[in-house]
């Protein structure tokens, strides 16, 4: 997966797969990035047995947010 095509789907998703678009984007690993929903440090919801991480906090923390 290109970085390029994971920030497109943040900028214009809802939501996107915790695992490897979060992981890509804050350049951490899969273990890492999980940690990071079950602290509650990135804001997740869950699809069965999906975790998504909701992309609006994100596009935020990145700076993404277009004005």
């Amino acid at each position: 997966m290109h970085i390029e095509q994971v920030l497109q789907d943040i900028r214009t998703k809802p939501v996107v797969p915790l695992w490897p678009h979060v992981g890509l984007v804050l350049n951490v690993s899969r273990g890492s990035v999980y940690g990071l929903a079950a602290r509650n440090e990135i804001e997740v919801i869950r699809i069965g047995r999906s975790i998504r991480a909701v992309t609006a906090p994100l596009r935020k923390r990145l700076g993404l947010n277009e004005t």
